[in-house]
């Protein structure tokens, strides 16, 4: 059936996830649906709020599972766990009282240890029930999506191992999983598929693996054992896709891992999600290089663990998205909801260019989605066959297909129905003969236009040689009608920078739309490749520009001042046919 584009996002915490409330938010999980829908809803620092663009049309509220419920537990002055001295203390008007209880609290919350109270039946599963009843009373089919959901948070070390898991209809089991039940993901694997036995359907999304410190995609099993080939397909069973951009940094590649890659240094932040002090290993930090070890893995025991399709989201913990540079609002309350707290010195009166953490965080991001309708059914099934893509917050839209017949020109008009009848789209799997023909696409990428428009759309293709990645970046299509050079495979220039004392972008040097037919001119692997398709705005001003501007100030020291907006859509893989006849395969 035809697909339409629906926009969302994944990943949003109002004041019911435990660290929200903590940091002084008070939203309501209909505050969420409210901001979503284009309604306004208030900050605890930035006054009201509301996104500047069109609505969007579904979203997630993925509240952190460990203490659900213990923000409106500490609300009711009767309730039994008032008495218990850690809470008397909470209470406390008492400032070294208050945050004394609170370090204990985020110890037990971030350890294997959790307070037995905080996690009973009488705290967490009103709260469960509630989100259920929000995310039910929310959805309106065909107008907008509610998924109901939950944040999976366990982070051994600091070292970040989140997942959002999403149902996909109206139901949901007694209780969600959490790290207090266990910080080993294998285990929330087990809990889904037992879970879905009993008639529940779900997927898992890891989010923020560049703060995962190499755990997030490594090439063994939580214990350190050996992958085998049921690990594998458990995984894989579970985890379709995985969160490629969000506020706490970009996830696509590294400058370590991706040396050759112009683009690769793009609002990297690889430090420990929840340590932010200790650094995070790049080696199994970021999806491209899980895409690689997948089609290692994949040669060695004959399926891919990381056949991943690629998301956006925000992590917005103020029941908002903040993806939207020019009126970027912070992820966490109080702690970073203003310009000046964003963009103040870590130390008052030291060297300007050393700034807090979220002075580095960025506006990013969403999820497109090629669904059949507007409904959880349809935008689930989407994400779960990796029909997806992630961009950094603009709406850009992109059509990504795979074949081995496309000809020149069949990217114009009607490129859904040729993409769907002669080869498989973004997330799909094509068969290759031995010796057969090289795989074509056809790309289609239109810019947002509410935002700038696009310089350039380039195919990323990956492979693994037995020995390491091997990876080659390709310009496929150029603004202004420019072509790229067939022998660097790059356009022939690159758009300038805005003007950072009115944050105005130089618009005359791109695109609204950009198409392209490509077929690999290099030689193929013996084993699996992938491609996706990354798409770049011309340069705008970063949100830290905007402050500044707005705060009658240079632009800030030690950041960036313009930012490449961008998108990245879930890849093809072309793998060897199974046998004599070729093959293409759907999704799966």
């Amino acid at each position: 059936a035809t697909r339409q584009l629906y926009f969302g996002d994944l990943h949003v915490h109002s004041g019911w996830s435990f660290d929200a409330f903590a940091a002084g938010i008070s939203s309501r999980p209909a505050d969420a649906y409210t901001f979503a829908r284009g309604g306004t809803i208030q900050h605890p620092t930035a006054g009201e709020i509301q996104l500047s663009g069109p609505p969007l049309d579904f979203i997630a509220l993925t509240e952190h599972a460990e203490y659900l419920g213990l923000h409106a537990a500490l609300a009711l002055p009767k309730h039994p766990i008032g008495r218990m001295p850690i809470v008397k203390a909470f209470r406390s008007g008492d400032r070294e009282r208050h945050q004394a209880a609170w370090r204990a609290i985020r110890r037990s919350y971030g350890a294997d240890e959790p307070i037995p109270a905080f996690t009973s039946d009488s705290v967490l599963v009103p709260a469960w029930r509630a989100l259920i009843r929000s995310a039910n009373r929310h959805d309106a089919p065909g107008e907008f999506t509610a998924f109901i959901g939950f944040e999976y948070s366990p982070a051994p070390d600091g070292q970040n191992l989140h997942r959002n898991v999403l149902f996909r209809g109206a139901r949901a089991p007694d209780r969600p999983f959490s790290a207090m039940d266990s910080q080993n993901p294998e285990d929330l694997w087990a809990w889904m598929d037992a879970t879905r036995s009993e008639g529940f359907e779900l997927l898992a999304i890891p989010h923020n693996p560049n703060g995962s410190n190499g755990l997030m995609f490594a090439a063994t099993r939580f214990d350190g054992s050996p992958i085998d080939a049921e690990w594998i397909r458990t995984r894989a069973r579970n985890e379709p896709v995985a969160e490629v951009t969000q506020v706490k940094g970009p996830s696509e590649t590294h400058p370590s891992l991706s040396p050759e890659d112009e683009w690769a240094d793009f609002e990297i932040f690889d430090r420990r999600t929840i340590r932010p002090g200790l650094p995070s290993e790049p080696r199994g930090s970021y999806v491209r290089d899980a895409l690689s070890t997948g089609l290692l893995l994949a040669s060695r025991h004959g399926s891919n663990p990381y056949r991943l399709g690629m998301v956006g989201a925000t992590d917005g913990h103020n029941a908002s998205s903040p993806f939207e540079e020019r009126s970027y609002h912070g992820k966490m309350g109080t702690s970073d909801g203003t310009p000046e707290r964003r963009l103040a010195p870590r130390i008052q009166g030291g060297d300007p260019a050393d700034r807090p953490v979220m002075a580095h965080w960025g506006a990013s991001g969403i999820s497109g989605v090629w669904a059949t309708a507007n409904e959880r059914g349809a935008i689930f099934d989407a994400i779960a066959r990796r029909e997806t893509f992630a961009t950094t917050g603009p709406r850009i839209r992109v059509r990504f297909f795979g074949g081995f017949g496309f000809e020149p020109g069949d990217e114009r008009e009607g490129i859904e129905q040729t993409g769907d009848r002669r080869g498989v789209a973004m997330g799909g799997v094509l068969r290759r003969e031995p010796d057969g023909p090289a795989p074509s696409f056809l790309i289609a990428a239109q810019a947002d236009p509410l935002d700038a428009p696009l310089e350039r759309i380039q195919i990323v293709k990956g492979w693994h040689d037995g020995e390491r990645a091997r990876e080659r970046i390709y310009d496929v299509g150029c603004a202004r009608g420019d072509r790229p050079d067939p022998a660097t495979h790059r356009c022939p220039r690159r758009a300038a920078e805005p003007d950072s004392s009115t944050c105005a972008p130089s618009t005359a040097q791109g695109s609204s739309e950009l198409r392209a037919h490509w077929q690999d001119p290099d030689d193929l692997p013996d084993g699996g490749v992938f491609y996706y398709v990354r798409v770049l705005q011309i340069p705008t001003c970063r949100w830290s520009s905007w402050d500044a501007l707005r705060l009658e100030q240079p632009p800030p020291a030690g950041l960036p001042t313009s930012i490449q907006e961008r998108g990245f859509t879930s890849p093809i893989w072309v793998e060897p046919a199974p046998g004599a006849a070729q093959e293409s395969q759907s999704p799966g």
